[in-house]
């Protein structure tokens, strides 16, 4: 599978979610771009909508957790149609390295 990362100069042309649509994939998308100045890292797979993962240093994370020091793992989406090929292990896996390359403890999940 290819993934594409989604960045703030590739945003406005990408889709970034399965399950919205018009008014709230463009307030997502918004608001994804605020979260990228924070360290968001946003991996899609190149089918639209089938599978996806977004991490941030948890220190940004936007829920109330204490984990200085590692990753936040906010959603991590593999499609019905795509489970069991394997696929969220390969997003696992290059959240895991980005972690190390990161100087990271690991991830943690919500």
């Amino acid at each position: 599978m290819e993934y594409i990362r989604i960045t703030r100069d590739n945003i406005d042309a990408e889709h970034v979610c399965c399950a919205m649509s018009g008014k709230q994939a463009l307030a997502k998308k918004e608001w994804l771009k605020r979260r990228f100045d924070e360290g968001l890292i946003f991996y899609r797979s190149v089918e639209r909508g089938k599978c996806f993962i977004e991490y941030i240093p948890a220190e940004n994370a936007w829920v109330p957790i204490q984990a200085d020091g590692y990753l936040y793992i906010d959603c991590l989406w593999v499609a019905g149609s795509m489970k069991g090929h394997g696929y969220s292990n390969d997003l696992l896996r290059g959240c895991v390295r980005g972690a190390k390359e990161q100087g990271r403890k690991s991830t943690a999940f919500h």
